[in-house]
């Protein structure tokens, strides 16, 4: 009798270190599923269409109907205001990324660039990395041309002949808009490299003949960013990122909350008198694109606290439509 109950004993004590190995086996495989499973609700929410649509965008099974934005007529109307005010002088456009609403106020009207021409060439850049012509460590030489006092302080810390590596480049073209950094880019960068950019995204009529923008034009160079479509989604999310981090907190900031993730590139320019901003709003679950820009009569502090105060009240209008 006491040999049957040793056996038994030892039969569950068997059985129940084989549980315990199966535990262990498994408990990993568990933890991978519960991170998967967090990490889906974390970055598509907890909304899931149980029935697929093959004919569907296949984003709408993530993001949910209220999301959609469609009702921006009174945006629209404000906007429109501004068009018969300035017929000639501003561009503006504002788009819905979910639903595609959008509104564009003289979209034939193109204005000087000033620095909204460096996103075009970051980007060009970092396709370069992607191609091997660059990598993000690559130094590359300050010359004395490249310095420039316009925009950014990088000709402050550096001296003709130092090196600069291509990402801290990049990161002072978009974080601080530096001309420093644009000027090094230049001597490496052709027109072919920039014809070649626009062929491959469809941009063929970023700029005009006179190497001007319309804001709806522009606003494509940000779908181009948010969707990867032209750049690896690391790079894309690279260049968003340090639009994200850009120290210029005027403009169409002025009027976005300063916990919503804003990331744009703005521009001046006196010989042209141009004011502008452009970028994205990232509005949890409803994120919208936001271009202006606005030609002064002069350059001067009174045009272009007018030119700041206009672009805030477009800003805070438009993100109360997304709020």
């Amino acid at each position: 009798m006491k040999n049957n109950n040793n056996n038994t004993v030892e039969k569950l004590y068997k059985k129940l270190k084989l549980y315990k190995n199966i535990i262990w086996i498994l408990s990993p495989v568990l933890v991978i599923l519960i991170i998967l499973v967090l990490r889906h609700l974390i970055l598509y929410g907890t909304h899931v269409k149980v029935k697929s649509y093959s004919l569907l965008d296949p984003a709408r099974a993530y993001i949910t109907p209220e999301n959609y934005i469609l009702n921006i007529q009174e945006l629209r109307t404000y906007l429109h205001s501004l068009e018969e005010q300035y017929p000639d002088s501003i561009s503006i456009y504002y788009e819905q990324i979910n639903s595609g609403s959008n509104i564009s106020v003289n979209k034939d009207v193109h204005l000087f660039p000033a620095s909204l021409s460096k996103l075009a060439q970051a980007i060009i850049v970092a396709r370069k990395v992607e191609e091997s012509v660059f990598s993000w460590d690559k130094k590359l030489k300050i010359l004395k041309e490249d310095l420039s006092s316009d925009s950014g302080n990088l000709y402050q810390r550096v001296e003709e002949g130092n090196e600069v590596s291509v990402q801290e480049l990049l990161r002072e073209l978009l974080v601080n808009s530096d001309n420093t950094a644009q000027d090094v880019f230049r001597r490496y960068l052709s027109v072919t490299d920039y014809l070649n950019f626009q062929d491959a995204t469809g941009l063929q009529d970023l700029y005009n003949e006179n190497g001007f923008i319309s804001a709806k034009e522009y606003t494509r160079l940000l779908r181009v960013l948010y969707t990867s479509s032209y750049l690896e989604p690391e790079n894309s999310e690279k260049i968003l990122e340090y639009m994200s981090q850009a120290t210029f907190k005027d403009y169409l900031s002025q009027g976005i909350p300063s916990e919503v993730k804003f990331a744009h590139k703005y521009g001046e320019n006196i010989q042209y008198n141009i004011f502008a901003d452009s970028g994205i709003v990232y509005v949890p679950g409803k994120p919208y694109m936001l271009t202006v820009i606005i030609k002064g009569n002069d350059s001067s502090p009174e045009t272009r606290l007018w030119a700041a105060n206009l672009m805030k009240e477009i800003s805070e209008k438009a993100y109360q439509v997304s709020k």
